[in-house]
């Protein structure tokens, strides 16, 4: 019996030490974020160019966080090599785009 109310006080004493946790309103769950996404400039219709690496580096120097990579454009295009009879063989080029996130400054 002694055992089993001792086991109770701790049980009681970790809810609440939990839901005092949870009631604090001067902690957030989750700090506040910024997201910022780089895409490919399109120079003409259909062209597009990379994103310059020192736009990603000077990102990085701000302190963007970069949290995902995924490609943007696919570009295929036939090309000729002369020699070959038959269907041209397609060159792809990808264009990726650029995920970023850092810690909101208030």
């Amino acid at each position: 019996m002694k055992r089993s109310a001792a086991l109770l006080l701790i049980a009681l004493a970790a809810v609440a030490l939990l839901v005092g946790q949870r009631l604090r309103p001067d902690v957030a769950a989750h700090p506040p974020m910024e997201m910022l996404s780089v895409f490919p400039s399109e120079t003409q219709p259909g062209v597009y160019q990379q994103v310059d690496q020192r736009r990603l580096e000077a990102l990085a120097d701000q302190g963007w966080e970069l949290v995902g990579v995924t490609p943007f454009v696919y570009r295929n295009e036939e090309r000729n090599n002369g020699d070959m009879h038959g269907p041209r063989p397609v060159v792809t080029q990808t264009y990726p785009a650029y995920f970023f996130k850092r810690a909101r400054v208030r």
